[in-house]
């Protein structure tokens, strides 16, 4: 602690043995006069950490010994300057930079540091305390400071999510209540534009500004979460993000007009992500959420600014979203939802190219990390063998069926396509199952060639033996 060197980055030598991190130096036999040697393993921002978590316990404190006044409405002229004068949220400006830098291993690193000296804490702890009053009695200063703390948790989640080291330090401390009670600060209706609750203690300019701070913390909430459920979270966490309202809101953010273009797919991915956890489908599979997709596909069509791939894009996740669910052994589709689901799936896979979708996302940061979600669907009719399906004798629920299977194996020519992830799948183990995908699948069917076609892809490159 003297020399600020955290324990995840010391080298503790003793003569030429490598000592462990995981032993205390105690458990050693040491003699008087040895010696161990401590050296850096990597480089980090220490002070620029260290100022940081200071500046969030500080004004952490700051605010709850103000407490009992910011519950007061209207909250006073003095207080309202007290608070623009005391939170500088400019002392947090050069966070972000920290986990942009171009060397990944110093972004790990300061990843870690700011964990390991509870940096993560002091956050959420600061969070909690501007959840605890309601937005229309905050103050802008507090409402930007809330906003900068959600793009700052999504700079650190985002970073976390690159290494295991990382991902096992920020998933083992970050809590989703925050997240999502952020999200939901001010309710996103369907069709209408965000319009912040009236708020007394703010002039019209002010207002202004704090429509643009509601968008932005909206936007950096989802992007934390879309980052978050990469990480296995656990049932607990996963009920958060599947409650009625959370989803209501999602869906309302979808077909709100005061977000980009780019917002929504955002929004989307974070539906796609919901869909790896058999168990958020109970709730995905309400009616009400699966009119809010179709809704969604016919508001992608008409809303202005936005390209064609952006368009067969976000058309791509709703139907990956549509695919996982449809395949769900739990089978909870509604009956009349069949004929206008099929119709969706048959329009994207008879226009869309994986190769265009997969280009855009490289050049818009996409990245996924986990793949056998989608060799669940493309292996349905596998599965549907070895269990009881309620409707395997409807036509239409079948037609359903085959689209999801073949959307399903869309998403893994798209996956595959890229060098990176497919060495991620055959470090877990998955390729071959792409070689036997032929096979489960019904003779001479679209879905069997396309199969084909993602086992003539594979093949070039991987030396593919069926599972044993």
């Amino acid at each position: 602690d003297q020399f600020n060197i955290p324990v995840f980055d010391q080298k503790l030598t003793f003569g030429p043995t490598v000592l462990s991190s995981k032993e205390s130096i105690q458990s050693y036999c040491l003699r008087n006069g040895d010696s161990i040697t401590v050296e850096y393993t990597s480089e980090a921002d220490v002070k620029e950490i260290s100022d940081t978590i200071g500046y969030l316990q500080d004004t952490y404190a700051f605010l709850e010994s103000l407490s009992p006044h910011l519950a007061l409405t209207p909250i006073s002229d003095s207080l309202d300057t007290l608070l623009r004068t005391e939170i500088d949220t400019t002392k947090l400006d050069a966070f972000p930079s920290l986990y942009h830098t171009s060397n990944p291993k110093r972004r790990t690193v300061n990843c870690l540091l700011f964990v390991e000296k509870g940096g993560l804490r002091a956050l959420q702890q600061l969070h909690s305390l501007l959840l605890v009053q309601p937005w229309k009695k905050t103050t802008l200063q507090t409402q930007l400071l809330e906003h900068i703390l959600n793009r700052i948790l999504w700079d650190l989640v985002s970073s976390g999510a690159d290494t295991s080291s990382e991902a096992a330090a920020v998933s083992k401390e970050l809590t989703l209540d925050n997240i999502v009670s952020s999200f939901l600060r001010v309710a996103v209706v369907p069709n209408t534009a965000v319009t912040p609750p009236p708020n007394r203690n703010m002039e019209r300019y002010q207002v202004q500004h704090q429509v643009m701070i509601v968008t932005e913390l909206v936007l950096n909430a989802l992007g934390t979460l879309t980052c978050a459920l990469e990480y296995d979270l656990k049932p607990e966490q996963i009920s958060i993000v599947t409650s009625s309202q959370f989803l209501e809101q999602v869906i309302g953010f979808l077909l709100c007009p005061s977000f980009l273009p780019i917002a929504q797919p955002m929004a989307m991915t974070v539906l796609v992500l919901l869909t790896y956890y058999k168990t958020a489908h109970n709730q995905l599979c309400k009616p009400s959420f699966i009119n809010g997709l179709i809704r969604s596909w016919g508001k992608a069509e008409t809303m202005e600014n936005i390209t064609k791939i952006e368009c067969t894009h976000f058309k791509y996740l709703v139907s990956v979203v549509i695919a996982q669910l449809c395949t769900s052994r739990q089978n909870l589709i509604s009956h009349p939802q069949f004929i206008q689901l099929a119709s969706l799936l048959s329009e994207f896979l008879s226009h869309a190219d994986y190769r265009e979708i997969r280009k855009w996302e490289d050049e818009n940061g996409y990245s996924w990390k986990k793949f056998r979600p989608y060799l669940q669907v493309a292996y349905f009719p596998y599965h549907a063998k070895r269990s009881v399906q309620a409707r395997g004798s409807d036509p239409l629920y079948g037609n359903l069926q085959m689209m999801c299977i073949e959307t399903g194996i869309f998403s893994l020519q798209l996956l595959m396509s890229v060098e990176k992830e497919r060495k991620m799948m055959a470090e877990q183990g998955l390729l071959d199952y792409i070689l036997c995908l032929p096979s489960v699948l019904p003779k001479n069917s679209s879905a069997q060639q396309r199969a084909k076609d993602l086992v003539a892809m594979l093949g070039k490159e991987m030396h593919l033996q069926p599972p044993s």
